[in-house]
């Protein structure tokens, strides 16, 4: 007997859903297996309290005495450092995916702007990652020279700039474009390239080389 096929798509799409539902309870049990190895006993309640969100988690972490706090943020820290030693190797700008993901890493939580700056060798490899400049939760002062002081320190050949966005809003602002063209005429007389201007907003990174803004 044939299977009609609206009941057939409405079972392949139960089983999708169904797989889907376990994966995400697989991948929770397995955060809060962690969580509570790094924060002990009231890693359920201080998880539920934080929304179930590790980025919230982690933000309230930053700035918390509480016991296991800096163990958390220690196991972020170890988690950039395996990112790095993937981009160390080769060229960094051809894995824009692990340097989405160091970003989203170095940025997790954080509640103000900040702007920071992978420099880069001529072959496009990581030479170093600084976190330059601090701001408030809407804004950050950027003063090209300082950049391009540290492009000479470190004798780049490319930079990928950073900075995040703590409303959530992943959209670069007119601002935000002013800066990357002043940043790339800058460095562009001691021959560094800007490579791309990368913004964060919690777990989404827009990449400006990717929409052509650089």
């Amino acid at each position: 007997m044939n299977t009609p096929a609206f009941f057939a798509s409405a079972g392949a799409k139960s089983s999708e859903s169904f797989a889907s539902s376990s994966t995400a309870a697989h991948t929770e049990c397995e955060v809060l297996e962690a969580l509570h190895a790094l924060l002990g006993v009231d890693a359920g309640q201080l998880y539920e309290a934080h929304g179930r969100s590790l980025h919230r988690l982690v933000g309230a972490a930053r700035d918390a005495s509480l016991p296991g706090c800096e163990a958390l943020l220690c196991g972020l820290r170890l988690a950039r450092a395996l990112l790095v030693e993937e981009m160390l190797p080769g060229e960094t700008f051809g894995s824009p995916k692990a340097v989405a993901d160091y970003l989203k890493l170095h940025f997790a939580g954080q509640g103000h702007e900040s702007f920071a700056v992978l420099f880069l060798n001529a072959q496009h490899g990581l030479i170093a990652f600084e976190d330059l400049f601090r701001g408030t939760l809407t804004q950050t002062s950027v003063y090209p020279r300082e950049v391009l002081r540290r492009a000479l320190r470190y004798n780049a050949a490319a930079v990928i700039l950073a900075h995040n966005h703590p409303s959530g809003m992943g959209e670069p602002s007119r601002a935000d474009l002013a800066l990357t063209a002043a940043l790339k005429d800058a460095l562009a007389f001691i021959d560094v390239r800007v490579l791309d201007h990368v913004v964060v907003a919690g777990s989404r990174t827009v990449s400006m080389a990717e929409r052509g803004l650089v």
